[in-house]
């Protein structure tokens, strides 16, 4: 099989495998039920994947792949946080977007076994690395007088509640407000995104003295 096969059915498989461990959950998926949703058998879905935990890491892996590094490029621009947030809320939001499965799937796991998760991220440590730089510069521009004095844990959790939780009720939100109109909740969460950052640079910027 070609590379480039090979590569689009890694693609198939990975996700498949999300819409099977949103739907069940991590316990309860088999990979014959991610067989059976990409279409193909459990011989040959073990020869790209041998377990459910290779297979698992994978899609959670190239979630935070994909938004890490490119978290790092921002953190290394000689600018301020305050105008590097924007930067990252954009980054954060096309994450999500793109996988407007995956808030659902981590809540649902970090309730269900939130040790698998945890022990997934310290495979790799070098992957929380660019979130260890992110906390240490706001503490730096706290220092400086440049952010609004918080905890760092605030002002993070913040941003993902802001972005995140439409996301987990957006059939509701769409019932409710928008007719059930999926097409009008993307438009929503495209205005979102300057609420958004309204809304965390107002929280960072210095108190006046």
């Amino acid at each position: 099989m070609e590379a480039k096969d090979m590569n689009e059915m890694e693609s198939r498989i990975i996700e498949a495998a999300k819409r099977v461990f949103v739907r069940k959950g991590y316990e309860a998926a088999t990979m014959s039920d991610v067989a059976a949703e990409v279409g193909i058998g459990r011989t040959a879905l073990h020869y790209y994947y041998r377990t459910k935990e290779i297979l698992f890491d994978a899609i959670f892996g190239q979630l935070l792949s994909s938004l890490l590094p490119n978290i790092d490029r921002v953190l290394d621009e000689k600018s301020t946080m305050l105008e590097k947030m924007p930067v990252i809320v954009d980054l954060y939001m096309g994450i999500v977007r793109a996988n407007p499965m995956f808030p659902n799937f981590v809540v649902g796991e970090l309730n269900r076994d939130p040790e698998r998760l945890f022990q997934t991220v310290l495979k790799d440590p070098k992957k929380i690395q660019p979130i260890l730089r992110l906390r240490r510069q706001i503490e730096e521009e706290m220092d400086k007088g440049l952010l609004r004095k918080m905890p760092v844990i605030d002002l993070v959790s913040t941003l993902v509640s802001l972005v995140v939780f439409p996301l987990l009720i957006r059939k509701p939100l769409a019932a409710a407000f928008l007719d059930n109109d999926m097409g009008r909740f993307e438009e929503y969460m495209d205005r979102r995104r300057d609420l958004i950052v309204e809304i965390i640079t107002q929280l960072m910027v210095p108190d006046a003295r």
